[in-house]
């Protein structure tokens, strides 16, 4: 449930970002000298239950009383910007309760304006709320990596504990996320690409600490597809297939340790076709 509600939550905050309505007509140039001079610029979305399109409002620039309204049968998503230097970033999303859902640190390549900030954080959020933290579905632009040196992410439950934490580093090519509860590990993703992350040429090794499930796998883009080869702990090969969107599109085959084949089955769609 609470997952479900993140969820659906990160859902609301990418639509909300991708279609408000400003309350005002604050240039980019008022809106930076306001984060350089404040370190910190707080973002609220605000939709009426019968409005459609969010209206945003900045805290540092719209009167106070305008913006703290409470009680008042708007849905409200908070964002905090926090200028750490020119090149940390820190931005926190709050749900319309106040709740801390989602923190992420970024670390720039270089020193860029506010609302170039907005676009990344956006699109971090966009991946998550699209792709539920799914390595092989993240999709950053060339854009983002060209200003992203690497950022960590976290979730969080309702209680304040620790969901997830998502980590990127652009730099190593590296990508750990972990999931987690009652405070403790409940799963452990490591990938590690070659060039560039659009590339989607991966290894991944996937730990599930419940059932002590280890997989491990080698994932390469292809025509149709992304070509999914997983192993037994041994190194021998396991499974071959075919997936788009995480769905079995094309020809899959198992096999023993001992390399031979116990399976083979044709699919389309996700769907088994009959020979």
């Amino acid at each position: 449930m609470r997952k479900s509600f993140l969820f659906i939550f990160l859902i609301f905050l990418v639509n909300s970002i991708f279609s408000y309505s400003s309350t005002n007509n604050s240039t980019d140039e008022e809106l930076q000298k306001v984060f350089d001079k404040n370190k910190k610029i707080i973002v609220v979305y605000r939709a009426s239950i019968k409005d459609n399109i969010p209206k945003k409002y900045i805290e540092n620039i719209i009167p106070k009383e305008e913006f703290n309204i409470s009680n008042d049968n708007h849905i409200k998503i908070t964002i905090r910007y926090i200028q750490k230097n020119k090149l940390d970033i820190l931005a926190e999303i709050y749900t319309p309760a106040g709740d801390l859902a989602v923190k992420t640190e970024i670390k720039l390549r270089k020193e860029i304006l506010f609302n170039e900030i907005e676009k990344l954080v956006r699109e971090i959020e966009d991946n998550e709320a699209s792709n539920q933290s799914d390595i092989l579905n993240n999709k950053f632009s060339e854009n983002f990596e060209e200003n992203v040196k690497s950022f960590v992410s976290y979730s969080y439950y309702d209680d304040g504990s620790v969901n997830s934490k998502t980590e990127y580093d652009f730099d190593k090519k590296n990508i750990t996320m972990l999931t987690y509860s009652d405070g403790k590990i409940l799963s452990k993703t490591i990938a590690k690409y070659k060039g560039s992350i659009q590339d989607e040429n991966m290894d991944i090794d996937f730990y599930e600490n419940l059932t002590k499930t280890f997989i491990k796998m080698k994932v390469k883009k292809v025509e149709n597809g992304q070509e999914v080869r997983t192993f037994y702990p041994s190194g021998k090969l396991e499974s071959i297939g075919v997936y788009k969107d995480n769905i079995l599109n094309g020809e899959y085959k198992e096999y023993d340790e001992s390399g031979n084949l116990i399976k083979e089955i044709l699919y389309k769609d996700g769907i088994e076709v009959k020979k």
